[in-house]
């Protein structure tokens, strides 16, 4: 009875203790760094930057306080980049701004090109961290015209990658591919034990960019490379980034459960290394996969949790969307009809202001980045600071790359050629099938084999007369439109499509878009003097970007080669 009387008092005292004790282990570990050189100190950061950045960080600490006690600029720099960058990998953002305008003053001060590019990069991987690309763009093409003008071979290929992650994230992903495995490439023919890290860092790239289109196989060929080249102790960050991209290859592999024991083990560790912001992906994984299990309270656990650290950091997580959209979907089957709605709303609030931001990013990209393509990048490179070679030699030089530079354009023109008449003819086929099913009366196909749920039946039946009378085609046609034509609410028809025609009520509306677009193209010679943005209006879409890239999407060809392909085959109904 006295030992639980005073239960409190003894564990105050323990508490007392252990903190004292690790204050104190603390106070001597960095009384003894004081007495270590600068150069020594700086080894230890470099030791440790990627692999242990909370403990990089005491030293970057001690750093700085040598260098001003030495009032030496270009150590008092170096410091604050260092400081900049850990605050960095540590989600500070807003200290790493602070250290890193302080050390580019200096950089400019002293003329220290190194350090201003530096700077200039992590600026640019601190603004893509918060979701800022446009200021992101900006520094990324700084960036890369001071390593075009030191001519260091390892900077200017991280100024292309750093360009070709906006890419990925605006998903531009053909030619976010284009970058890192032009950087690989690049790798490859140097050769250079400096461009370790980029080979490695392109590696994660291409890993986490195949897994966002879902092919599991290259995703996996480019993991397992990952995954050889780093370890724990070695570019831990790539390491626990590739060991999360395993979660999600056996989420897309249907592997649930395994892809739920990976990440409930990668949770601590990537926690430990960083921050509560580096597992929102495990928890996003986490609630994926209870969803596929049909758990739908562990879903709505971990998507809450998401919930709360997206909104107390300040940090882009593109896949918010999508977050909405499951607790939306989940909140319906658990009967809470109007949060439910509230999370559908906020997820397509998502879904325009990202389509909306993508674009504009991308065409930002185009106007200022022409990315030149790898050989003539590695030649620019490897002329820097040569003695000019004969005028002969690089007469012959240019011949023979003109010359074969024509053959593999020929070859590559025919080939396109053959491939997009290949495409055409299939699409025809493709055209053919879906005119019969509009003249055929055709009977509801739904997953199910029997339907006893009679509003399911009056919901298909009106989705039936929805797509005859081609309410689809009208700009103001939204889910909440066809709700009230239905005479249904938002949640309930946008289950019953989701469920029975098995995709989302913006696939099921874009598809009879295209499809109509397809099928009056091909007989309306008249349509295809429209222009591409008339013939976007015409099919119900507000713009011709968002038509185009549905278009393709569907055919694998540009609304133009489509209607240039009919013109050359003289396809007239």
């Amino acid at each position: 009875m006295s030992y639980i009387q005073h239960s409190p008092y003894i564990l105050k005292r323990v508490l007392f203790f252990i903190l004292f004790c690790n204050f104190s282990m603390l106070y001597a570990q960095s009384d003894s760094l004081a007495h270590k050189s600068y150069e020594y100190l700086d080894s230890l950061y470099l030791k440790y930057r990627y692999n242990n950045p909370k403990k990089a960080n005491l030293y970057a600490d001690e750093l700085y306080t040598k260098a001003q006690a030495t009032e030496d600029d270009r150590q008092i720099g170096q410091a604050l980049h260092r400081k900049a960058f850990i605050a960095y990998k540590l989600g500070n953002y807003e200290n790493a701004f602070m250290h890193i305008e302080n050390s580019i003053s200096i950089a400019k001060k002293i003329k220290n090109d190194s350090l201003e590019l530096k700077n200039e990069s992590l600026t640019g991987n601190v603004y893509l961290a918060k979701g800022d690309y446009n200021n992101a763009i900006n520094q990324y093409i700084q960036a890369k015209k001071v390593a075009r003008r030191i001519g260091n071979i390892n900077d200017f290929l991280l100024s292309d990658h750093n360009i070709g992650m906006i890419k990925k994230q605006t998903k531009d992903i053909n030619e976010a591919i284009e970058i890192f495995l032009a950087n690989l490439e690049a790798v490859n023919t140097y050769k250079d034990v400096n461009l370790e890290r980029l080979e490695v860092i392109s590696l994660v790239a291409l890993s986490d960019t195949y897994l966002r289109i879902k092919n599991v196989t290259k995703a996996e060929e480019y993991t397992t490379k990952g995954l050889q080249k780093s370890s724990l102790k070695k570019f831990k960050d790539a390491y626990l980034i590739l060991s999360a991209n395993n979660v999600i290859i056996n989420y897309q592999k249907k592997l649930y459960q395994s892809s739920i024991q990976k990440a409930y083990s990668l949770l601590k560790p990537m926690y430990d290394y960083s921050s509560e912001k580096s597992i929102t992906t495990l928890y996003l994984y986490l609630g994926k996969n209870y969803l596929k299990l049909e758990q739908c309270d562990s879903v709505i656990k971990y998507f809450e949790k998401i919930k709360v650290i997206t909104a107390k950091e300040d940090f882009e997580f593109p896949e918010l969307e999508e977050v909405y959209h499951i607790l939306g979907t989940c909140e319906a089957r658990l009967g809470n009809t109007e949060k439910s709605i509230e999370y559908h709303n906020l997820s397509a609030q998502f879904d325009e202001i990202n389509d909306s931001t993508n674009t504009v990013i991308n065409n930002e990209l185009h106007r200022k980045n022409d990315i030149i393509p790898l050989k003539e990048k590695i030649e620019s490179l490897d002329d820097y600071g040569q003695e000019q070679k004969s005028r002969a030699t690089l007469w012959y030089s240019i011949s023979a790359i003109l010359i074969l530079s024509l053959l593999l354009f020929f070859f590559l023109y025919r080939k396109k050629q053959l491939q997009t008449k290949k495409r055409f003819q299939e699409l025809l086929q493709t055209i053919d099938t879906l005119e019969q099913s509009k003249t055929e009366s055709q009977p509801l196909k739904t997953t199910a084999s029997v339907i006893t749920d009679e509003n399911v039946l009056g919901i298909l039946e009106g989705l039936k007369a929805f797509e005859q009378k081609e309410y689809y085609l009208r700009q103001d046609c939204t889910l909440i439109f066809v709700a009230k034509k239905l005479k249904t609410n938002t949640t309930y028809l946008s289950n019953v499509i989701n469920t029975y025609k098995e995709k989302s009520f913006k696939s099921y509306l874009t598809e009879l878009r295209i499809n109509a677009a397809l099928i009056r193209l091909k007989n309306e010679p008249k349509l295809r003097a429209y222009t591409i943005k008339a013939i976007a209006e015409e099919f119900g879409f507000k713009r011709q970007e968002t038509f185009s890239k549905a278009f393709k999407a569907k055919t694998n060809m540009l609304p133009s080669k489509y209607i240039k392909s009919l013109k050359i085959n003289n396809i007239e109904n």
